[in-house]
C-alpha cells in the first residue's frame, strides 16, 4: 500500500513538474512573440488596406530614416509604407518581404524611437513660460528641470521623474504607448485647477501637457497628434506617497512626471504670483482643449 501512495505521489509531482513547464514555456513564448508597444498587430498589404494609430505612429517613425525619409503619412498600411518597410529591413538585416512584424517593430523602436528634440532655451512671445525638462535614456535616473520666464531667463531649479509604469516582464513601457514614459519634444502646456484624490495627485494646482508640437510629441496625422489624441492626460503633479520621503526616488507614474510636494508648491506660487499664470478649471482630459495653452514644456533626451 505505501509503495503504490509513493508511486502516485510521484505521479502527481511529475504531472505539477509537467504543468509548470507547460505554463512557463508559454509564458516566455509569449514574451518572445508578442508585437510590442505600441504596437499590437502585424502590417501587411491587404485589402481594405489596415488602418489605426500603430500604422500612423509606423509611418512617423519612418520618415526619421534618410532611406524612408519619402513615406507620407496617409494611417493607411499601403504600398509606400509597405516598400518603406523593405527598405528599413534590408538596413537591419531582416527579410525584406514587406511585413512590419514583431521583429521589425523591435528594430523600428531600436532604430527610430530617439526623436533627436533639442530646446532652444528660447520662449516665445506668445507665451508665458517654458519648463525644461532634460530626461535619461534610463528613467529611473531623476533629473533637473528648468523653469524659464517670459525672456527666457531660468528662474526655478527642481527636481523631476518622468519614468512610467513597468510592462508585466519588469521592463519600462517606451514613451509611445499609454502609461508609459513621457514623451520627449515640445508641447504647449498650461496650469489647471488642482485634480481630485489628493493622495495620486497632491492638494496643489497641475500642469497640464495640452498639444505635442516637435519630436515624439508631435507624431500623429492631420490635427491629431501623440499627446492630443494618442496620449492625452499627462501631467506635472506631486502626490501625498505613503513612505516617501526626500531622501528616495519619487515612485513611477501612469506616464506623467512627478515633483515633490513642496517644488509643486513653490513652482505654482511662482506661476501664479510672479509670471501672472490663471488657473484655468480643470478639463479633465476633455477634448479639444477648451482654453489657449500659456506655456511651453521642453522634454529633451540628454544621452
Amino acid at each position: 500500500m505505501m509503495r503504490k501512495m509513493s508511486s502516485l505521489g510521484c505521479i502527481l509531482s511529475c504531472i505539477s513538474f509537467l504543468a509548470v513547464i507547460i505554463v512557463c514555456t508559454g509564458y516566455v513564448k509569449r514574451m518572445v512573440d508578442e508585437m510590442p508597444k505600441p504596437f499590437s498587430r502585424e502590417l501587411r498589404l491587404q485589402t481594405p488596406p489596415q488602418t489605426g494609430k500603430d500604422v500612423i505612429i509606423l509611418q512617423n517613425l519612418l520618415r526619421r530614416q534618410s532611406s524612408t525619409a519619402f513615406v507620407i503619412v496617409t494611417s493607411h498600411y499601403d504600398v509606400q509604407t509597405a516598400e518603406a518597410v523593405k527598405l528599413f529591413q534590408r538596413a537591419v538585416h531582416l527579410p525584406a518581404n514587406g511585413v512590419f512584424c514583431m521583429q521589425t517593430a523591435l528594430k523600428v523602436l531600436e532604430n527610430l524611437l530617439d526623436d533627436g528634440f533639442k530646446d532652444d532655451g528660447k520662449v516665445p512671445a506668445a507665451y508665458r513660460f517654458k519648463l525644461y525638462v532634460p530626461v535619461h535614456k534610463n528613467r529611473n535616473i531623476e533629473t533637473v528641470a528648468t523653469l524659464l520666464d517670459h525672456n527666457s531667463n531660468a528662474i526655478f531649479n527642481f527636481t523631476i521623474r518622468a519614468h512610467g509604469q513597468t510592462n508585466e516582464y519588469g521592463v519600462a513601457i517606451n514613451q509611445l504607448s499609454r502609461n508609459g514614459n513621457t514623451p520627449t519634444g515640445l508641447s504647449t502646456f498650461d496650469l489647471n485647477s488642482k485634480e481630485p484624490y489628493p493622495k495620486l495627485y497632491g492638494p496643489y494646482p497641475v500642469l497640464r501637457v495640452v498639444k505635442g508640437l516637435k519630436g515624439n510629441s508631435a507624431i500623429g496625422f492631420e490635427n491629431e497628434t501623440l499627446l492630443s489624441n494618442f496620449r492625452s492626460g499627462i501631467l506635472l503633479h506631486t502626490g501625498e506617497w505613503q513612505g516617501w520621503n526626500a531622501s528616495k526616488p519619487m515612485p513611477n507614474s501612469e506616464g506623467c512626471m512627478h515633483c515633490s510636494p513642496d517644488d509643486m508648491k513653490k513652482l505654482v506660487d511662482i506661476l501664479v504670483k510672479k509670471l501672472k499664470v490663471k488657473v484655468n478649471e480643470n478639463p479633465y482630459g476633455r477634448l479639444p482643449y477648451p482654453y489657449t495653452p500659456q506655456g511651453l514644456i521642453a522634454i529633451e533626451q540628454i544621452d
